[in-house]
């Protein structure tokens, strides 16, 4: 198509294309060592050209600059390769690497296009908005928004996140059954996206049933469908069930753990005999799908209480993938939270940040919710802040001061055995005046304080000046 262009269109639609400002391109030789890089690239990934150029995109990784290298992928593998990647554990986006070959099959180069999460926010809600006319369009707009659901989530840059989604893609190209485990927000569904999207049955139907959202009345009929006339008030030409819909693609069973028994027995007959027969039927169907399932239990203290079959769950776990919570990851918070706020500006049409010390803040506390309850407040923390900058404060009004649950004695730097005299009034000044710092941290006057504290303004600017406590705003 390009050769019936004029030879002068062609160079300045070459321009054009380089210089493109939401997709950023780096281009290497066959040795991985980069030769071009345009300006998008350092918007995105935040790094200079003069720390790239002439160096091999391998150089770069062990460096710690990216998480790893799409092109060496390509190089190793001769393949056009597509990967989420990490830049100094801050800016995140996806990479398309594709080699070119000269006419012995010899890669030359390759050729790297670099899109960042928000700017497929904003293609997605763009391209939504438009009727498109011609069906390759809409093919491609699909596929673009099934890539932007199927990673999205998946943020991190902790070693602990990067072993699950390691064995993940290990696990992805085999027709193997997969458990994925792990407390309620942590990701599991994500982990089965990116699992069915790397499967050889990607193209194929991929149906998901959460367990414990149907009321098991009419749990056996989604799953195993039903007959004509099986029950009152079923369809009169009855109902293919959700495993039969999965023939030749991938059933997601979320929460199995609240499958009831009399269900686990006939799960286990359709994994055995790889046959679904429906409610009220007398006939076998033959079913070929790949099942995943996922849970938030713990399925060993479940078989002890003979809660769930013990055969069933070694059907289940020939994979088993235990994704950690945030407690054990905590390094990946900053960048979910930096993911986060990139997600909301572009819901919301907001241009906000998070201050220095509201991260360090977020940072540290604990989400029994996981992911799911860290995105909740950061959502949470950019709608109720009032100004562009997201400060401390901002983040305690939309979370709440969590650091009084982790007070010791060694926060206020008691120490009783050095120390055996101390008195109760000497202790209780060191409470007092941790108090007072932390909120000034936050809030960073005494005006502020006092109203937070529902005291008089003239108690609080007595106990700042007896601890020797500065207004951050002097």
């Amino acid at each position: 198509m390009q050769n019936q262009l004029p030879k002068q269109l062609q160079n300045i639609l070459m321009e054009e294309l380089l210089k493109n400002p939401f997709m950023g391109i780096n281009i290497t030789d066959g040795e991985g060592r980069v030769l071009f890089l345009n300006e998008a690239h350092y918007r995105i990934t935040g790094h200079t050209p003069q720390q790239y150029m002439g160096k091999t995109m391998d150089e770069i990784k062990n460096k710690g600059m990216i998480s790893e290298s799409a092109t060496m992928i390509a190089l190793e593998t001769k393949k056009s390769v597509l990967i989420n990647q990490i830049a100094s554990k801050e800016n995140t986006f996806q990479v398309k690497a594709i080699p070119i070959f000269d006419e012995k099959q010899q890669i030359i180069f390759v050729i790297n296009y670099l899109i960042d999460v928000s700017e497929l926010t904003r293609v997605q809600k763009t391209l939504q908005q438009i009727q498109y006319s011609h069906e390759e369009l809409k093919d491609k707009f699909e596929i673009l928004k099934k890539e932007l659901n199927n990673k999205g989530g998946l943020i991190f840059c902790s070693k602990a996140m990067r072993n699950v989604v390691e064995c993940a893609y290990r696990v992805a190209q085999n027709d193997v059954t997969v458990l994925i485990t792990g407390p309620s927000g942590s990701g599991k569904e994500q982990i089965a996206n990116m699992i069915q999207a790397r499967s050889k049955r990607k193209n194929k139907p991929f149906v998901r049933i959460n367990c414990a959202a149907i009321p098991e009345t009419l749990l056996e009929s989604e799953l195993f469908g039903y007959e004509p006339g099986a029950f009152t008030g079923g369809l009169a030409k009855g109902r293919k069930g959700l495993i039969e819909s999965a023939d030749n693609g991938t059933l997601l069973l979320d929460e199995i753990g609240e499958l009831p028994m009399t269900l686990q027995s006939k799960l286990l007959r359709v994994l055995q005999d790889h046959e679904v027969r429906r409610v009220g039927g007398n006939q076998t169907i033959k079913v070929n799908f790949r099942l995943i399932a996922s849970t938030n239990a713990n399925m060993k203290q479940m078989i002890a209480e003979k809660k769930f079959r013990e055969d069933l769950y070694y059907r289940l776990s020939v994979i088993e993938i235990r994704i950690p919570g945030l407690e054990q990851r905590k390094e990946d918070i900053p960048l979910l939270i930096n993911y986060f706020l990139k997600i909301f500006n572009v819901k919301y049409d907001m241009h906000k940040y998070m201050s220095k010390e509201a991260i360090e803040y977020l940072s540290n506390a604990e989400y029994p919710g996981n992911v799911r309850e860290l995105r909740n407040i950061v959502e949470r923390t950019m709608i109720l802040s009032k100004n562009d900058e997201i400060k401390l404060s901002d983040a305690y009004e939309a979370f709440g001061m969590f650091i009084q649950t982790h007070i010791t004695a060694k926060d206020f730097k008691i120490d009783i055995a050095s120390t055996p005299n101390v008195t109760l009034k000497h202790m209780l000044e060191e409470y007092e005046k941790h108090i007072l710092m932390e909120y000034m941290k936050i809030y960073g006057s005494g005006t502020k304080i006092a109203q937070k504290l529902k005291t008089d303004q003239s108690t609080i600017s007595r106990k700042l000046n007896k601890y020797h406590i500065k207004s951050n705003f002097v």
